[in-house]
C-alpha cells in the first residue's frame, strides 16, 4: 500500500516516489523530486510532466522497464481539483 506524504508547511508540496510498490524517496518538494527522478532515470533533463501528472492526476510513468508512482498529500490534490 502506497502512503501519501503530509503537508508540513504552506510553501512546499511534498512528494513520495514509488518504484512499483517500493517507496524509494520521500521528497520535501516537487523540485527535490524532479532532481532525484532525473538522477534515478539517468535523464538529460528533469521530467516535470511525469511528476505533475502523477501527483495531481494519479498517472504512473514507465521508463527503462520500471513503473514509477508519484504521490502528494490528498488535501493538496483536493484543493487543486476544487479550483
Amino acid at each position: 500500500m502506497r502512503i501519501r506524504p503530509k503537508k508540513t508547511n504552506n510553501v512546499a508540496i511534498p512528494v513520495n516516489i514509488y518504484k512499483g510498490e517500493a517507496l524509494i524517496r520521500e521528497c520535501n518538494s516537487i523540485q527535490e523530486a524532479a532532481h532525484f527522478f532525473k538522477e534515478e532515470t539517468n535523464a538529460k533533463k528533469k521530467n516535470w510532466s511525469a511528476i505533475n501528472r502523477g501527483i495531481w492526476e494519479g498517472e504512473s510513468y514507465s521508463i527503462n522497464g520500471a513503473t514509477y508512482h508519484f504521490m502528494t498529500d490528498e488535501e493538496l490534490v483536493q484543493e487543486k481539483s476544487n479550483k
